[in-house]
Formats: C-alpha cells, sequence, structure tokens
C-alpha cells in the first residue's frame, strides 16, 4: 500500500513539475485574451452612438461590453450593449443587447415642411430610451485592427415627440416613426483593440 502511495505522489510531483516549466506561445491563447480593450469609430442607424466613438472591453473571449457616445437624429447619445461572442478565432459571428439613452432637442424646437401638404410642422423631441437587439460578426487581428459589423432591431421605450404646431400627415408621420422612434439597426465600427500588458505574466 505504502508502495502504492509513493508511486502516485511520485507521478503527481513530476507531472506538475513538467507542466510548470511548459512553454507557451502568445499564439496558443485566444486573440481576444491576448488583446482586451479597444476603442472604435462608430457608424450605424439606429446604432450604439449613431455617429461616434465606442469602446469595447473583452471581459472574457467570448464576452464582450460595448460602451460609447455620439450625435443622431433623437439627440446626443449614451449606450451599453453586452455581446456573447461564438468562437473564439479571430473572426466571429455573435448576438448582443443593449440599452441606449439620448437626451432629444434639449428644449429646442425644429420646425419642419410636410412632405405632402407643404405645411410647417414645430416640434420637439424629447430625451429617449431604447432597448437595442443585434446580431453581427466581430473581428480581431493579430494586429490589433477591429472591425464589427451588425444587424438588429432598436425599440423606443418611451414616446418622444412633442408636436407644437402643426398637424402630420400620415407621410409626415411615418417619417417622424423612421427618423426618431423604433427601426432596424445598421451599424459599423473600425478602430483597434489594444494589446492586454498584464497577459504576459500568465504563462
Amino acid at each position: 500500500m505504502n508502495r502504492i502511495l509513493i508511486i502516485i505522489l511520485f507521478t503527481v510531483f513530476f507531472t506538475g513539475s513538467a507542466f510548470s516549466q511548459a512553454k507557451f506561445k502568445e499564439t496558443d491563447f485566444p486573440i481576444r485574451m491576448r488583446r482586451t480593450l479597444g476603442i472604435n469609430a462608430n457608424l450605424g442607424w439606429n446604432g450604439l452612438t449613431g455617429i461616434g466613438l465606442a469602446m469595447q472591453y473583452y471581459v472574457v473571449p467570448k464576452f464582450a461590453l460595448d460602451a460609447g457616445a455620439g450625435i443622431s437624429s433623437t439627440g446626443y447619445k449614451f449606450g451599453i450593449r453586452g455581446r456573447y461572442i461564438f468562437l473564439k478565432k479571430k473572426f466571429s459571428p455573435f448576438a448582443g443587447g443593449g440599452f441606449i439613452y439620448s437626451t432629444g432637442s434639449l428644449d429646442q424646437a425644429i420646425t419642419l415642411e410636410d412632405i405632402t401638404t407643404g405645411n410647417d410642422i414645430t416640434f420637439k423631441i424629447l430625451p429617449s430610451r431604447f432597448l437595442q437587439f443585434v446580431v453581427g460578426g466581430d473581428l480581431v487581428t493579430g494586429g490589433g485592427f477591429f472591425l464589427m459589423f451588425d444587424l438588429g432591431y432598436a425599440w423606443l421605450l418611451n414616446g418622444n415627440m412633442n408636436i407644437i404646431s402643426g398637424n402630420p400627415s400620415p407621410d409626415m408621420s411615418r417619417v417622424f416613426r423612421i427618423a426618431y422612434g423604433s427601426g432596424i439597426v445598421f451599424e459599423v465600427s473600425i478602430g483597434y483593440i489594444f494589446k492586454n500588458k498584464g497577459f504576459g505574466s500568465r504563462f
């Protein structure tokens, strides 16, 4: 019995010693472990920022957080989103969901001509809250280049228009819904993901 115990301890010791001395190459690890924090230019319709800047943080190789700010038809826009990344490869499809807040027109009245009647419509855009759900593709190269594109839908959670004067025609009301309401998401981001400086201490 003692002989068996000695053999087991001997095997465990030398196996652990060999593993601790193993040399791992950086490329043995997922790209989103080696590069974890990035910044990008973000452009889209019903996107996270409208036209603006966003940051990515890969919490783990298969989950990312996006946050950004920009300007859109509904005012200054701020968004945050989580994404599940299906693969650990450089390019992977993903699915995500987030929350977007827009400031509205900051109490400034906007006047537009009705496309059907020619009459003026004066209104204000109120602060807006959206839920956004998307699917898309995420690319991070070994050199840090980042490209992301996504499609989805953004749901407006509150009424965000205050008509001050005029009576919008059905066609103009449709324009308002497209410009300021719920709608399809199309978004593209291009940027750079920085190398994780603490990564080298892991191996």
